[in-house]
């Protein structure tokens, strides 16, 4: 009965039939992109998360699935979890959308080399100045990029000051507070990375976060 009742759609008014079949395929079709590059950026950043030595990943309410770009948490989060029982270190970052998937990652490095044990430089090395960026080789090959080399992202000059091996937090990293000051965003932050002393108690001290930071992804 449906399929006689398609064909006789068909038959009747094909140029709208086949119009309504193009606009819902159309649809389903964006739907299952946007799902597809939801879940590819999601495991990246998990990926990247690993890469880094963090057990757990704390994000906000308000937080993007796409870019992680919003930065409605505070600081003061981050001492907090730091008290919370089995978590050993704890250190917060702050994302900049530059257009398409880009993202700026502002970072306080020495707390991240405490948790991470650093970046692995194949030129350059640390920021020596505000201005400075580190970039790993993809972004760096893909944008032509060399030690010494000026950019301009977030509407700001930088000079890269050094290239990273790839896999590890973001492909652009600035400092922490020269980002939150440049973007309007002085103490907030991202997201948190928690490091446990004890990778068998992340699930439970996942739960206990949970319970205690309703609506936050963690």
């Amino acid at each position: 009965m449906l399929n006689k009742l398609v064909f006789e759609n068909l038959r009747q008014r094909p140029v709208r039939t086949c119009l309504s079949v193009f606009a819902i395929s159309i649809e389903v079709t964006m739907m299952l992109t946007l799902v597809g590059v939801s879940y590819g950026t999601l495991d990246e950043t998990a990926r990247r998360a690993r890469g880094i030595g963090a057990d757990i990943l704390v994000r906000p309410p308000a937080s993007s699935l796409i870019s992680l770009s919003s930065s409605p948490m505070s600081e003061k989060l981050v001492p907090i979890l730091m008290k919370q029982p089995h978590v050993t270190f704890a250190t917060g970052t702050m994302g900049q959308p530059l257009g398409g998937l880009d993202l700026m990652t502002g970072i306080d490095l020495a707390q991240f080399n405490r948790l991470s044990g650093g970046f692995r430089f194949v030129r350059g090395g640390p920021f020596q100045n505000d201005d400075d960026i580190i970039v790993d080789e993809y972004y760096a090959r893909e944008k032509k990029l060399d030690v010494g080399s000026a950019i301009t992202l977030a509407n700001h000059t930088w000079r890269v000051s050094g290239i990273f091996e790839s896999g590890k937090l973001s492909r652009i990293c600035a400092r922490l507070n020269v980002l939150q000051a440049l973007t309007g965003n002085v103490g907030r932050l991202s997201q948190i990375y928690l490091k446990v002393d004890d990778p068998a108690h992340a699930q439970q001290i996942v739960e206990q976060l949970r319970n205690r930071m309703p609506g936050y992804f963690i």
